[in-house]
């Protein structure tokens, strides 16, 4: 069976994101090893003085890097219809639809909350800039569901389903 286009091209987004969830995953961590502690960062500063989010940070930079390779195999697998990258698809679709909201959840409580605490006592760029950090933080939150969601949904469509299943045993043969 010919490969379906729409797994040639979840293939590719999957290589893709990724290559930007490992960038990223490499920021993050120099976050952890670069950053000082005399930031004048607010995010740094949370992160520093609150060891819940800390550890939540840690464990979701290692994660974060973990899924990352599995999403960069299941691009490879899907270009190639291994069956086990379409398995892995569904996985890392199910695990982004988990973990978006409650990335979303743990981020309103120990950066966003503070945040527009701290703005309400303040005037001026500083504050606004505070405040729109914080809203386009968590409208950015929903943005992280539109991949995941369309990936499952292109995963379980019929033909996507029949590419990936092992061809009939031929008739006739011994």
């Amino acid at each position: 069976m010919q490969r379906p286009t729409s797994v040639t091209v979840f293939g590719i987004l999957n290589i893709m994101f990724a290559g930007f969830g490992i960038v990223g995953i490499v920021f993050a961590a120099m976050l952890f090893t670069v950053v000082g502690s005399n930031s004048n960062n607010p995010v740094v500063q949370i992160i520093q003085d609150n060891p819940g989010f800390a550890t939540w940070m840690k464990i979701s930079v290692v994660l974060g890097f973990i899924v990352s390779l599995a999403l960069l195999a299941a691009g490879i697998g899907l270009l190639k219809l291994q069956p086990w990258a379409r398995t892995i698809s569904i996985i890392y679709g199910i695990y982004s639809i988990i973990m978006v909201p409650v990335g979303t959840v743990v981020n309103y409580i120990y950066v966003t909350r503070p945040m527009i605490e701290q703005a309400q006592g303040t005037q001026g760029p500083a504050a606004a800039g505070a405040i729109g950090g914080a809203i386009g933080g968590m409208i950015g939150g929903c943005f992280g569901l539109i991949y995941p969601v369309l990936l499952l949904i292109f995963m379980f469509r019929s033909n996507v389903v029949a590419a990936f299943r092992p061809p009939p045993p031929a008739e006739g043969r011994q």
